[in-house]
């Protein structure tokens, strides 16, 4: 079994930061904060192994876009697969609600 390598970048870092303030911030349980952000953690070793998990976005959308996106709860990851380099780029994560569209600029 070919095992990807996942990196994150910056704007995920970001995102998991702005997640975990609103969640604070909104009296969020301290159990559920941690049980959503161990549900990334897992998805994201998920992705180590089943990289095509996730939908490509373009059979979701009109605009061409090489994104692909893991529901993780309420929550979507937004990562590119690179096949021949065996990596996959976790770009995003979004609420479902967000307009997630606008976000990665395919509006």
């Amino acid at each position: 079994m070919t095992k990807y390598h996942v990196t994150k970048g910056r704007a995920f870092d970001n995102d998991m930061e702005r997640i975990h303030t609103y969640m604070l911030h909104g009296n969020y349980y301290e159990s559920t904060i941690k049980s959503v952000f161990e549900a990334f953690y897992r998805d994201l070793q998920r992705l180590r192994t089943s990289p095509k998990i996730g939908e490509k976005l373009s059979s979701r959308v009109a605009i061409p876009n090489d994104y692909r996106y893991l529901m993780s709860g309420d929550y979507l990851i937004f990562y590119k697969l690179d096949e021949k380099e065996n990596l996959v780029q976790v770009i995003h994560v979004y609420h479902g609600r967000e307009n997630y569209l606008a976000k990665l600029n395919l509006n």
